[in-house]
This record gives C-alpha cells, structure tokens and sequence, in this order.
C-alpha cells in the first residue's frame, strides 16, 4: 500500500486505474435517499472525476454516481456524528465517546445535473478501527490538496459591483467627503450597509 492508495485501486469497466479507492458507507444528502443506509460504497478518485460504486452490500439502494470536479464546489472532512446506540454503548467507558468523535465523515458539495445543490455525506469505512478511518479521511483530504484535485472544483463567481462592506463603506465615505452625500444620507446609507 503506497502513499494515497487505501488499497490497491483496480479497473472498472475498462476505464483508467484510479488514483485512489476507499470504503464509504452513506450518511445521506441524496433527496432519493433521505436516511443512511448500511452497505459498503467504492469511492473511487480519478484526475477529472470521483466515482461511487455499489458492492453487493449496496447494491439494492446505491446506483453508480458519477460526480466530475467541475460539478464540486467543496469537499470537507467533518466530524462523525455519533448515534445513540453508539453513545449508550460507550457510557460507561473511560473516554465516553471521545474516541468515536473522529474526522472521518466526507461531505462533497456539488451540483447535480438539474441544477440541485448536493452535500454528499460519506462515512469513511477504510481501516481497521474509527482512528484509522479518520486517518485515511485525512489522506484522502491530502490526496486532494497534492493532486491538484481542489484547483480543479468550482471556483465561486464575483459578481460584479459587489465588494466587501469594508469596501462599501469606504466608498461611501468618499462621496461624503466629496460633498455628494449629505451627512444625513451617508448616516442613512452605512445604516442600510450594517444591517441597523
């Protein structure tokens, strides 16, 4: 297992060999499929794409998904939420759930093909224990950043004549210097630009 490789990353259907491969589980985002669902994922990173294939634990529920990076405006490393059953379970340990609050969730920000904005949650199921999975949450972030991957994500568009309030302020100040606004309509209008 080399650097950036959750395990060895195989073909698929004729395609490239993918840079990476992990385990995820789902967590939801998905409007057609509103709750997690138990069942591995093969989350699989190329240069120009992620992939999310089903395995046979998922393939009841999980359709191929096909998300290119210029679809993404973001991907995160979060916290896991622990469920119930896992905090009831670790009540009495020393550490509580401590142990089990890791960065190993996934969320991808994207736009799907109607337009919808998606946030993709994915629990990281590569490795042996909830540490190690957020360690290979943390590779796979790093895979990203070295990669290129993130360059490669929607950049957020400026629009134009919108700058910071900063800048607003600093604009309105100067028409009030110059004598185009009054005292009173400056007053006005930094009130209308800090929300007071």
């Amino acid at each position: 297992m080399g650097l950036f490789k959750s395990s060895k990353p195989t073909p698929v259907d004729g395609a490239p060999v993918p840079i990476a491969e992990y385990k995820v589980s789902y967590r939801g985002g998905l409007a057609a499929l509103p709750k997690a669902k138990v069942g591995e994922i093969i989350l699989r990173t190329w240069d120009d794409r992620f992939g999310l294939s089903p395995t046979i634990g998922s393939k009841k529920f999980w359709p191929p998904l096909r998300i290119p990076y210029a679809a993404i405006s973001d991907v995160q490393i979060v916290r896991r939420q622990v469920t119930g059953a896992e905090a009831l379970l670790s009540a009495g340990s020393r550490n509580g759930t401590r142990g089990l609050e890791q960065n190993n969730n996934i969320h991808i920000h994207y736009t799907d093909d109607t337009g919808a904005a998606i946030v993709l949650r994915l629990e990281m199921l590569t490795g042996f224990n909830i540490t190690t999975q957020a360690k290979r949450a943390a590779e796979f972030n790093d895979l990203l950043q070295a990669r290129g991957i993130r360059a490669r994500f929607q950049q957020p568009v400026a629009q134009p004549g919108v700058g910071s309030v900063a800048d607003e302020l600093g604009k309105l100040q100067q028409l009030a210097a110059s004598g185009v606004l009054s005292p009173e309509e400056f007053a006005a209008a930094k009130a209308r630009l800090l929300g007071l």
